[in-house]
């Protein structure tokens, strides 16, 4: 499992699984409510030079590559989560954000030049000459609100004050050897970190451990193991739900329940 992106306006997840081997994407809806999972029916042949881009009422968006061996994003391809079925599609755009009013884009040919507002179910231009500046704020201001009932994880990095002070609550639980870097996130109710320790072959072995607000361990599973680096956005609580990603493979959701 390569990408998940939340949309919490329709209370869906949109997923982008990646076989490096076979070079082979595959791209995925899924009802949130009933966990019902719905492959999109894309060209095989042309899925691996795609990847999701954003999800949001009921729309998912991917993107293509307009310089492969540099990444360039180029085109945006609107899909209807409900139906999997093509909305629209602008090859020449590139993805910015998510606004209020529509999604931001730009000539993937020309960056430097002015953003648009485009209509998110139809693709037509609502609005055009946005800058930067004004396309950055928009994004920030409608992510608040996107995700006010989502709790993404901070990552603190070894060396800063606040690694260390988890670190410490990690080691008075008995969950020593936290290196490298943390990802902390609390509700009401739960602290979740997730972290990394060293194995015996110097690799990393990355662990999720859930605490009560007093303190006491929930949960203790361990991500993924023989890692080479550490990751971000590894975990993510939403509508009293925790998610994570267990050996890229497994989607693994908990109730944290109050």
């Amino acid at each position: 499992m390569w990408r998940i992106r939340l949309d919490t306006t329709a209370n869906r997840l949109a997923l982008e699984v990646r076989d490096p081997d076979l070079l082979l994407a595959s791209f995925y809806t899924m009802d949130l409510g009933t966990r019902h999972l719905k492959q999109l029916p894309l060209p095989q042949g042309t899925a691996w030079w795609q990847g999701l881009e954003e999800a949001q009422d009921s729309y998912i968006y991917l993107h293509g590559y307009g310089d492969r061996r540099m990444g360039q994003h180029k085109g945006v391809l609107a899909v209807e989560a409900g139906t999997a079925a093509v909305a629209w599609e602008e090859t020449e755009l590139a993805f910015y954000g998510m606004a209020a009013d529509g999604m931001l884009a730009y000539i993937a040919a020309t960056p430097e030049a002015a953003f648009r507002l485009l209509q998110p179910a139809t693709g037509q231009v609502v609005q055009d000459g946005i800058t930067q500046q004004q396309a950055a704020a928009m994004v920030a201001q409608h992510s608040h609100l996107r995700y006010r009932q989502a709790v993404y994880p901070v990552l603190y990095r070894e060396g800063e004050e606040y690694f260390a002070q988890v670190q410490q609550f990690l080691d008075s639980q008995q969950l020593t050897g936290a290196t490298q870097a943390i990802e902390y996130a609390e509700t009401d109710a739960y602290l979740a970190v997730s972290y990394y320790v060293q194995a015996a072959d110097s690799t990393l072995q990355n662990y999720m451990a859930v605490f009560d607000i007093e303190g006491s361990l929930c949960l203790k599973e361990r991500l993924a193991g023989g890692l080479s680096g550490i990751g971000s956005d590894t975990f993510f609580i939403f509508m009293g739900d925790l998610y994570f990603v267990k050996d890229k493979a497994i989607l693994k959701v908990y109730r944290l329940l109050a």
